[in-house]
């Protein structure tokens, strides 16, 4: 008889060797579908949800908005001309020129507030100049448009349109700046007009003066 050398390893580990290779597919299927639970544990934990308290302050490419409002809670605005108390008033955000005005006591008798827009917002660092009927009065005379400097704080329109360089927008322009902010104090205020550029001043400076007050 011919001479058998004994297998290694003993009884069980044969059982377990055979085992494996009398059903491999079966070992395979066992092992992919622990590494798939395994993975699904992994991620519940990282996505389920947790407090706000438990979450990391800083995190990377994320900004977190801030709780408080940014907007200012009042503005500063100037207010003059024809009015009871002109000077500096800190008005809530929101507030209408028509808010600043009783703020402020109110306009004077001879305000002209057609003049004004009274519905509109007041904005930070503005100046609001409330007119009076006596900003229009004594105009330069129509025979003398053309004849000479024209007064910016008495012009009316057809005086600054038949300036050289002035059309109809840009006379508006100018008075719209004038009923807005009040009177010119120097003839280089023009440059606060839009439209008005140091070239435009240039040609209009030996067309228009500011006539003295009182």
């Amino acid at each position: 008889m011919p001479f058998v050398p004994p297998a290694e390893g003993g009884p069980l580990r044969r059982r377990i060797s055979d085992f494996f290779f009398e059903h491999p597919l079966d070992t395979r299927r066992a092992a992919i579908t622990a590494s798939a639970l395994a993975l699904v544990a992994v991620l519940a934990l990282v996505a389920w949800p947790r407090p706000a308290d438990d979450l990391p302050r800083h995190l990377p490419f994320v900004t977190i908005p801030p709780s408080s409002t940014t907007m200012p809670q009042e503005v500063v605005v100037h207010v003059a001309g024809a009015v009871a108390h002109p000077g500096l008033y800190h008005r809530p955000a929101g507030d209408r020129v028509a808010d600043l005005l009783e703020a402020a006591g109110g306009p004077l008798e001879e305000a002209d507030l057609d003049r004004l827009n009274l519905a509109e917002p007041l904005l930070d660092g503005i100046r609001v100049w409330v007119p009076s009927v006596a900003d229009l009065q004594d105009p330069l005379p129509a025979t003398e448009v053309g004849a000479g400097p024209v007064d910016l704080n008495r012009a009316t329109a057809p005086q600054l349109e038949a300036l050289t360089g002035i059309g109809p927008s840009l006379s508006a322009a100018i008075l719209d700046h004038r009923d807005r902010f009040g009177p010119f104090g120097v003839v280089d205020d023009l440059l606060a007009v839009s439209g008005i550029g140091p070239a435009k001043l240039a040609g209009l400076r030996d067309q228009v003066r500011i006539a003295p007050t009182g």
